[in-house]
């Protein structure tokens, strides 16, 4: 087994807020694929795919509520992960939703998310496996992040759209709690042998916070490069996170390219 360390602290979360929701305004929920010719994968499959999207700003003059997306999606050893980076990029706070909220309305924050097969299929479509700190209201110029630990492919054939029910929006509010932000410490990683990768780090919470809640950890691993390279992802389940407590957390997952690796990004928050 081989083990690598992160000298330096995990980036923490954004802070997190609640406010109105006033309007929103819906990004395209389906990226096409980058131009590049891409191989046949199958369930199998284990050479490793890599695929990036962009989701623009809607088009037309500048307006205060802006929001884009980076969307990274990794293949690798028949599972499937995925690291978004959600900017806002107008002039107001907004959040991110999931866009079938008004036809789900118990899962705001836990959007669907699809990468098809061009010859028809899905080869993933799950809200599972995912670390999505919301209700989150993201400053002008700051970003959050959606991270989704590897989940098994289905089916098989050529990587086709992907398909993103994630929309951002003014403000939210109602009866929503904004997420508490939890910094991770000391974060390291070491490779288990067959495939599986195990992630350690040491959870801060700085806030006070009294919420009755476990935290939930998403750690997204990159190479030299900066490619997106997998990730782990560990739900808000186990023993609340106490004011002001200092946590040692393990988790482990599969998909990622383990001897890749040069860099991890490590999110916690209390849901």
């Amino acid at each position: 087994m081989t083990e690598r360390r992160l000298d330096r602290r995990g980036a923490p979360l954004v802070a997190l807020a609640v406010i109105l929701l006033a309007a929103c305004a819906t990004g395209p929920a389906t990226t096409p694929l980058p131009s590049s010719p891409q191989p046949s994968v199958s369930a199998g499959h284990e050479e490793a795919i890599s695929l990036r999207f962009e989701i623009p700003s809607a088009p037309g003059p500048v307006k205060p509520f802006r929001g884009e997306m980076t969307q990274h999606v990794f293949l690798n050893g028949g599972q499937i992960s995925m690291f978004f980076e959600l900017r806002n990029v107008g002039e107001e706070p907004i959040t991110f939703l999931n866009t079938l909220y008004d036809y789900e309305p118990q899962q705001l924050y836990t959007p669907v998310v699809r990468l098809e097969w061009n010859e028809g299929g899905d080869a993933v479509y799950t809200r599972a496996g995912r670390f999505f700190p919301s209700p989150a209201v993201i400053a002008p110029g700051d970003s959050a992040v959606y991270i989704m630990g590897a989940q098994q492919i289905a089916g098989s054939g050529t990587p086709g759209n992907l398909v993103t029910h994630i929309k951002y929006c003014p403000t939210r509010g109602m009866d929503d709690e904004a997420g508490i932000p939890v910094e991770v410490a000391d974060v390291a990683w070491r490779d288990l042998g067959d495939g599986i990768v195990e992630v350690s780090g040491t959870l801060v919470e700085q806030v006070g916070s009294l919420r009755r809640h476990a935290p939930s950890v998403g750690v997204a691993f990159f190479s030299a490069d900066g490619s997106f390279v997998g990730a782990v992802v560990e739900p808000a389940d186990g023993e609340p996170l106490l004011p002001g407590e200092r946590r040692a957390f393990t988790m482990r997952g599969a998909g990622v390219a383990i001897a890749a690796i040069a860099d991890a990004r490590a999110f916690a928050v209390i849901p």
